[in-house]
């Protein structure tokens, strides 16, 4: 049985990249997936990722030009060039003839789009609301006993046993009868 020291002193089968920690053979130069020279000098500076860059900031400086900013921005901060030129002749202008009858088209459309679609929900809901009525209309039609068993019911036919109110002359004549 081999011992643990003998187990940690044999090389790594795998390596990874100390770029991209991507699983690498230990006897590759540079790494497949970032490309990454992984043999020689490991205190290599590499301008941009592990120092600055200092010719490309001072190029940078140079070149980059202040942004021009937002013309209602710089009116509202009080920060803006009277001198700007103004808007060329015509760029306020309506659009032409076709571009606005195709406006007008494509704003009759979407109307009559809207309207169909209000339509149908009208549709749906008075649809939805006639159900509901039949619902209720068929649910009330169950709670109540029907007409022909009322009038087999024990106490409806002691009832129509039962005569009508008498009137004086009744009442009279059934007290002389006792």
């Amino acid at each position: 049985m081999p011992m643990v020291d003998e187990l940690q002193t044999e090389p790594p089968t795998v390596v990874h990249c100390p770029w991209c920690s991507a699983e690498i053979a230990p006897a590759l130069s540079n790494c497949p997936a970032c490309g990454a020279v992984l043999t020689g000098d490991t205190d290599a500076s590499l301008p941009g990722v592990t120092a600055l860059d200092q010719e490309a900031i001072s190029r940078a400086r140079r070149v980059a030009t202040p942004q021009r900013r937002n013309r209602l921005l710089s009116w509202i901060s009080g920060d803006y060039d009277e001198a700007e030129k103004p808007d060329p002749p015509g760029s306020l202008s309506p659009p032409p003839l076709e571009v606005r009858r195709e406006m007008l088209r494509l704003e009759l459309l979407a109307e009559e789009a809207s309207l169909r679609a209000q339509t149908d929900a009208l549709a749906a809901e008075a649809a939805l609301d006639a159900e509901e009525a039949s619902q209720r209309a068929q649910t009330h039609a169950l709670a109540e006993p029907a007409p022909d068993a009322a009038e087999d019911s024990p106490s409806a036919q002691a009832d129509a046993a039962r005569p009508a109110d008498p009137g004086p002359a009744d009442a009279e004549s059934g007290d002389r009868s006792d």
